[in-house]
């Protein structure tokens, strides 16, 4: 047989594992969340969004205002061609280009910041939507609890570095890797 007739027959095999392995399955309960609308809807994501907006508008406002003093300084030194000498046009340039460098090396560290920022708020969010599914999927009986979509919130030009998790709970009772585990070791030469 070859290999992806092999995995073929696994992932199968698997499928009916899952089906057949355990008659408490069978009563499982499967419950939704649409995080979006979680994040856009609760106090505590209208509060991230606000002040993740504001964190990111005070650091690329000032950004703003640096880049437009480079460009200003950028237009003057164009209007000294042909009015100093090469030499000092040229030290002009240099210095200049050492700013932009720095600005640049600045405008990274404020990307940085605003990422950083928005992975720590993001974190305190999922952990309540964490504590949130799995309270409630306990409290109603819920074997999994999937999210609708994940979690995927455009802030400015620097959006978060990473989205929510597509399984927001799951009872561990409906875990069956370990069947899944012993079954594929003792098919899977065969």
């Amino acid at each position: 047989m070859t290999r992806m007739r092999q995995s073929a027959a696994a992932i199968l095999a698997a499928g009916i594992l899952l089906i057949t392995v355990s008659p408490a399955m069978a009563d499982s309960k499967v419950g939704t969340v649409d995080i979006q609308q979680v994040f856009q809807k609760t106090k505590l994501g209208k509060a991230i969004q606000s002040h993740l907006k504001n964190f990111a508008d005070r650091r690329i406002s000032k950004m703003r205002t640096e880049q437009k003093a480079l460009q200003d300084e950028q237009g003057q030194i164009r209007q000294q061609v042909g009015v100093i000498s090469k030499d000092a046009l040229k030290a002009k340039e240099l210095e200049f280009q050492k700013k932009v460098q720095d600005f640049q090396k600045r405008q990274q560290k404020v990307q940085t910041e605003i990422a950083s920022e928005s992975f720590v708020e993001f974190r305190k969010f999922l952990d309540a939507v964490n504590a949130a599914t799995g309270s409630l999927g306990k409290k109603y009986g819920f074997t999994v609890i999937l999210a609708q979509h994940p979690l995927r919130v455009p802030l400015g030009p620097y959006p978060p570095p990473f989205q929510s998790p597509r399984y927001l709970y799951i009872n561990p009772d409906a875990d069956i890797t370990q069947s899944v585990i012993k079954y594929v070791n003792e098919h899977a030469n065969q």
